[in-house]
C-alpha cells in the first residue's frame, strides 16, 4: 500500500507570522462576474432557471406591494437605513451585499431601497424612471418589464407572498454561501503553505456563522411580517 504524504511547505519554524491569513471577503454573497471564490456556482441549468425566476417573482412582489409592507420586507433583510448608517448588521445583510444572481435584478433591487429610504413609494413607474437617471434603462429593460406586466397577471394588491418570497430568496442566498465556503477551501488547499490551513479553515468558519445568525435572524423577521 502506498501512503501520501504532505511535503512541508515551510522550511523554518511556524511562527505567528506563517499561521496568518489575509482578510477574506463576505462569502455569504452571490457575485455577478462568476467568480467562483466568493459565489460557487450553479451547475444545473434548471436550476439556475429556478434560482432566476426566484429573483424576478421576489421582485415583481416587492415593486408591486404598498410602501410599508415593502419597507418592512427591505429592512428585515438589510436592516433600516438607521443600521445601515450606524453599520449594524449582526443580524442582517451587511450594506452592499450582493443578493441576487444576475446583475440587473440587484439593480433593481437597489434602487427600490433607495427610493423607499427617501420615503417615496417604490412603484413600477419610479423605479423604472431611477433606473433611467442611473443610466441602467437598457440593461434593466427585461426585467421591468416583466415586473410591468407578470406572466401571471397582475399580482395581487397586498402582494402577500412577498415575505414568502423574500424567505427563499434568503434561503437560497444561505445555501449558496456554503458553496461559496466549500470553493474558497478548495482553492486555499491547492494554493496556500500548509501551514495556513488551519487559520483560513478558523477564518472561513467564522464566515459561516456570521451568516448563519443573519440567515436565522432575517428568517424571523420575515415570519413575524
Amino acid at each position: 500500500m502506498t501512503v501520501m504524504m504532505d511535503t512541508p511547505d515551510v522550511e523554518r519554524p511556524v511562527d505567528s507570522q506563517t499561521r496568518a491569513v489575509e482578510p477574506l471577503p463576505e462569502l455569504e454573497t452571490v457575485a455577478d462576474g462568476q467568480d467562483l471564490t466568493l459565489a460557487g456556482a450553479i451547475a444545473d441549468p434548471a436550476a439556475l432557471d429556478d434560482a432566476l425566476r426566484l429573483e424576478v417573482d421576489m421582485l415583481t412582489a416587492l415593486v408591486w406591494a404598498p410602501p410599508q409592507l415593502a419597507r418592512s420586507v427591505v429592512e428585515a433583510i438589510i436592516g433600516t437605513h438607521a443600521d445601515r448608517q450606524a453599520g449594524t448588521t449582526a443580524t442582517v445583510l451587511p450594506a452592499g451585499s450582493v443578493l441576487f444572481w444576475r446583475d440587473a435584478h440587484q439593480a433593481v433591487w437597489d434602487t427600490v431601497v433607495t427610493l423607499l429610504d427617501e420615503g417615496s413609494p417604490a412603484t413600477p413607474v419610479l423605479v423604472n424612471a431611477r433606473l433611467a437617471d442611473r443610466g441602467l434603462t437598457t440593461r434593466t429593460r427585461g426585467i421591468m418589464l416583466e415586473i410591468a406586466s407578470p406572466r401571471h397577471g397582475r399580482p395581487v394588491a397586498d402582494s402577500a407572498d412577498l415575505p414568502y418570497l423574500a424567505a427563499a430568496l434568503i434561503d437560497a442566498w444561505y445555501r449558496r454561501g456554503y458553496t461559496a465556503l466549500l470553493t474558497r477551501m478548495q482553492q486555499v488547499t491547492e494554493e496556500r503553505p500548509t501551514a495556513e490551513l488551519a487559520g483560513h479553515w478558523t477564518a472561513l468558519t467564522a464566515h459561516q456563522q456570521a451568516a448563519e445568525t443573519r440567515w436565522l435572524a432575517i428568517r424571523d423577521t420575515l415570519a413575524r411580517i
